[in-house]
């Protein structure tokens, strides 16, 4: 597909001239529940970005605007598809959601398509980051929750349509982005029809070298909203997001294209009588089809690869909300069920005498894969006196199975074979919140939250899709991880200066899943350059501890700020280190207390904002500050990373009550660096830089 600059926002202006029905936003009701209810004191940390946030940064990718939040960073493999980690947590140690509940699989065992990857950025109305196994009514939940919210359905009093178009451009990327909504109702009706594109170049980063990351997305949703009775509506939702030819120069493969389509029903029922605060209930499924390749690689011509994978999660969740008293009760279940199908084609060209021949391999990568699990979750709520109490309590029912033809036995020791698995898992989690004085609170929070493995740890079969340079194998008995954490937070708000907090938290996990390489007469690696096999195992526990702290002064001044500043460390009481000599293992060592691989050093960045021209322009500064990361894993080889610091400047301004305009430079001073997280160029030792200086310029149009 070409590039067509300002294609959707001409037509969006073309619109203009045949909508008539144009009156304010006077909506009078949401559908949806929303997780954070205002003035409700909650003890441990939840960050939110947003859309005010989205509509005027330059955002490619949803797991990179994550990474602006304190304490959470990102894998990056490519130029889109950053995998988020949060305090040391990531992968499927967070519950990653999308709208309070439907739930998405990734179809790439390297995961180039994290669950972020498959919603585009333009159609969220906020993100909602819950640090810690403490929210458990959304799935279990080990390391936290990651919740994207899209643009609410909203009733009108009056009949109206509304629309609303976004266009962006950035330099040294030659990228651009477009999107296009038209929405509107009325008491009894909503709809929403939107569309976006996204066509993104390869960058330069600050040496100016040229990083392959160029990709291609566009995506397209439906929404209908129906009023049954007073206070009784449903919600049927569509969304279609697709990839096209992805560059991953971390990866061995590229995405040669993602296809999802994500439904959805929902039903909400609101004060249906004194004690029934609410009703939920909502219905989905998420279908993604993944292709990856190497055909734009200087390998192809003597060995070509191909993956395909069908991904299917489908389920719902129940929830009812009692108000009894001061006493308030949210009690519900949940399912979902996990499909993964998916093979590897592989073909060896070899010429000999100007013939050529070929070998053609075919192998699983999941065979019909299957994951289940059935919950039922319970949360209270109460105020005595100046302590607000929260209590949550949560029980999994988890079942795997496969059609894995694999079996590996040796010497009587079973390794792998497509045994089914059986769990059920208590998660919990307790928190007080006390109002010490009339300006200081203080937030203590316990819990427990367990996550059963994943697909990939369960039944992946002879891929390198680890941090280190191995053949993994799954396990399926592998145990479940339990996560048990406490989190201190102490908040000191003023109205007229603004607020501070602190937190410091520490937590504890058992059964941590890790890899132990298996002996040559067991397993030998089937992927070039491969040091040998590794198999998923638990071990007893490692442990994470690290602070958060952050200040933000009031909106209602002109000038204004924040402040934030975090660090996380996490350590494994014991581990092996196997000593590697060229291209071969040839010993092995155990490390006391070695720090885990990818965890985010020490940062701190400083924001400030002055509002000019009665509020319509708004400059913005940013600093940012990187500490070098020396604490790494010796058993992983992790190398250091040097520190660094950024300065991006970015003003907005309202042209009209109906337009803002937003433009910055991001890395003004053009510096080379590169997160500690961003993995290897592959069949290099040289990191994957991040994007030298950037322009960017926003128009936002919404009437």
């Amino acid at each position: 597909m070409k590039k067509r600059p300002l294609s959707l926002f001409i037509l969006f202006l073309c619109s203009q001239l045949l909508i008539k029905a144009q009156i304010k936003n006077d909506s009078i009701h949401v559908l949806n529940t929303v997780l954070i209810q205002a003035n409700k004191p909650i003890p441990y940390i939840i960050a939110t970005l947003n859309d005010s946030l989205l509509s005027i940064k330059n955002v490619r990718d949803i797991g990179d605007l994550l990474r602006s939040t304190p304490n959470v960073a990102g894998i990056r493999k490519g130029g889109a598809g950053i995998d988020p980690v949060v305090r040391g947590f990531r992968y499927s140690q967070l519950n990653v959601i999308l709208n309070n509940g439907v739930k998405v699989e990734g179809g790439c065992p390297n995961r180039m398509d994290p669950v972020t990857s498959h919603v585009e950025a333009e159609d969220i109305e906020k993100i909602e980051i819950i640090k810690g196994p403490y929210s458990l009514k959304y799935g279990p939940s080990l390391g936290g929750v990651i919740n994207l919210v899209t643009k609410q359905p909203i009733f009108y009093n009056k009949f109206s349509v509304h629309t609303k178009a976004l266009y962006g451009f950035e330099s040294n990327w030659n990228g651009q982005r477009e999107r296009i909504s038209v929405f509107g109702g009325n008491k009894n009706i909503y709809f929403n029809v939107a569309g976006g594109y996204k066509n993104y170049g390869s960058y330069k980063d600050g040496n100016e070298n040229t990083i392959n990351s160029s990709f291609m997305k566009y995506n397209y949703n439906g929404d209908l909203g129906i009023r049954l009775k007073e206070n009784h509506s449903i919600l049927f939702s569509y969304y279609e997001t697709h990839g096209r030819d992805v560059s991953y120069p971390s990866l061995p493969m590229d995405e040669k294209s993602d296809d999802t389509k994500i439904m959805s029903v929902d039903y909400h029922g609101q004060k249906i009588s004194k004690i029934i605060n609410f009703v939920d209930v909502k219905i989905y499924r998420s279908d993604v089809d993944h292709v990856m390749d190497n055909s734009r690689r200087s390998n192809y011509n003597t060995m070509q690869a191909i993956s395909v994978v069908d991904a299917l999660n489908s389920g719902g969740r129940a929830e009812i909300g009692l108000n009894v008293g001061k006493h308030i009760f949210n009690i519900g279940a949940d399912y979902e069920q996990i499909e993964k199908d998916g093979e590897k084609t592989a073909t060896m060209i070899m010429t000999m005498g100007g013939i050529a021949t070929k070998s053609t391999k075919v192998s699983n990568l999941w065979n019909d894969a299957f994951i289940q699990n059935t919950g039922l979750f319970a949360e209270y709520k109460t105020k005595y006196k100046s302590i607000d109490f929260t209590a949550s309590i949560r029980d999994d029912y988890n079942i795997a199975s496969s059609d894995d033809t694999l079996q590996l036995v040796k010497s009587d020791i079973e390794y792998f074979k497509k045994n089914s698995s059986q769990f059920n898992n208590i998660s919990f989690s307790i928190g007080l919140n006390r109002k010490i004085t009339k300006n200081i609170t203080v937030g203590l929070a316990v819990g427990r939250g367990v996550r059963n493995t994943n697909m990939l740890e369960r039944y992946i079969k002879f891929l390198t899709v680890g941090y280190d340079n191995y053949d993994y194998l799954g396990n399926p008995q592998l145990k479940p991880e339990a996560n048990h954490q406490v989190d201190l937070t102490i908040e000191y708000a003023i109205n007229k200066y603004g607020s501070i907090y602190v937190n410091g938290f520490y937590s504890y996990v058992t059964n941590y899943i890790t890899g132990q390489k298996l002996p040559p007469s067991v397993a030998t690696q089937k992927t070039q350059g491969a040091l040998g096999v590794k198999q998923f195992v638990n071990v007893d526990a490692v442990n994470l501890q690290g602070f958060e702290l952050g200040y933000s002064s009031p909106e209602k001044f002109k000038c204004g700020g924040t402040i934030i500043a975090a660090f996380t460390q996490a350590t494994i009481p014991s581990t092996t280190k196997y000593i590697v000599q060229g291209a071969n293992v040839t010993g092995e060592e155990i490390i006391k207390n070695d720090p885990l691989p990818e965890i985010l050093p020490f940062e701190a960045s400083l924001s400030c904002y002055y509002k000019m021209l009665k509020n319509k322009l708004t400059p913005k500064v940013l600093c940012r500050i990187v500490a070098p990361q020396k604490r790494t894993s010796n058993a992983f080889y992790e190398p250091n990373t040097p520190g660094y610091a950024l300065l991006n400047v970015a003003f907005s301004y309202k042209l009209y009550s109906f337009a803002t305009f937003s433009a910055g430079v991001d890395n003004m001073l053009n510096n080379p660096y590169y997160e500690h997280l961003n993995r290897k160029i592959i069949g290099s030792t040289t990191k994957l830089y991040e994007p030298g200086r950037v322009f960017f310029i926003n128009v936002v149009i919404n009437l």
